[in-house]
């Protein structure tokens, strides 16, 4: 399980994220990157983490509850 945050300060809005990973990410009407999900146990949203030319992507492994 991985929780996933947005430092939305960072963010440039090229998307990337949300392709990869569209069930964990979107653009919002701002143009900038929001989680629709704060956990996920999908490995994408670590490629999508990667894939962040801003890395305003921070995912942490952490125990399922």
């Amino acid at each position: 399980m991985y929780q996933i945050a947005i430092d939305r300060s960072l963010c440039s809005g090229f998307g990337s994220c949300a392709e990869l990973a569209p069930d964990v990410f979107e653009v919002d009407d701002g143009g900038l990157a929001t989680v629709r999900v704060g956990r996920s146990d999908d490995p994408a949203v670590l490629e999508a983490a990667a894939a962040c030319p801003m890395a305003a992507i921070q995912v942490i492994e952490v125990e399922a509850a």
